[in-house]
């Protein structure tokens, strides 16, 4: 196991992505809504909001896609208590892997009407593909190493609330 980003590197990138996020719609007065995907992202997303100097509204979506290490079929099992219509919605996930629970995700929330739709993934794979007609703003890229730390667990659920993040 080794460390792979730092949590001040993490704070930092939290911040930048933030402020661009809240210059993006400052003056705007359609509403921004920040949908985070359970589990993993509850630390990037709490550092995120936070970072924002505007107004959003604050939602989940629980949607699992991996047992063990192994992705297999996607599952809405937490939906949105608030409606997207006619708002911006940035969807918060810890990590963008394959593109598939988030192409889900989004199929899922077109339509629902919102005004747009992107993407806040605190990773990213080299080799995820990249989100067609979606705005994807990220703080690191890292190779195809499994992660654990600031949210995201080890096989058998443990050690989301290790500070950095780490290469098993």
């Amino acid at each position: 196991m080794r460390e792979l980003i730092t949590a001040k590197d993490i704070e930092i990138q939290t911040k930048i992505i933030g402020k661009q996020i809240a210059d993006n719609h400052r003056g705007d007065k359609t509403p921004v809504i920040m949908v985070g995907l359970l589990n993993g992202c509850f630390a990037f997303y709490s550092d995120l909001v936070r970072a924002m100097p505007i107004a959003v509204e604050c939602d989940f979506m629980r949607v699992k896609s991996y047992t063990k290490r192994k992705q297999g079929d996607i599952q809405i099992t937490k939906d949105l208590e608030t409606p997207v219509k006619g708002k911006h919605v940035y969807i918060v996930d810890d990590i963008y892997d394959t593109g598939n629970t988030m192409a889900a995700v989004i199929e899922y929330l077109e339509v629902k009407h919102p005004a747009s739709i992107s993407i806040v993934a605190l990773v990213t794979r080299k080799t995820s593909p990249k989100p067609k007609k979606i705005k994807l703003h990220k703080a690191f890229t890292i190779d195809d190493e499994w992660l654990i730390g600031y949210g995201m667990d080890d096989s058998k659920g443990f050690n989301r609330n290790l500070p950095s993040i780490w290469a098993l």
